[in-house]
């Protein structure tokens, strides 16, 4: 796993976090922030998910492969 990765699981961690504060609002623009952080949330881990598939269908880094 690399930085990115590893970034992205933070990111999407802490999007989570703050939407279930942010859910906890009286106000009706607080909980659509918190929609918001929500989908950019599970969009993180979207994207990590497929980093991992793609390095996995890419093979280990060697002669002929795009990784190296």
């Amino acid at each position: 796993m690399n930085q990115d990765t590893i970034d992205l699981d933070t990111i999407s961690q802490q999007l989570h976090d703050r939407a279930l504060a942010l859910s906890q609002s009286q106000s009706q623009e607080g909980q659509d922030h918190a929609l918001m952080m929500s989908a950019l949330a599970t969009l993180a881990a979207a994207v990590r998910t497929l980093d991992d598939d793609v390095a996995r269908l890419d093979g280990p880094k060697g002669i002929g492969a795009s990784g190296s």
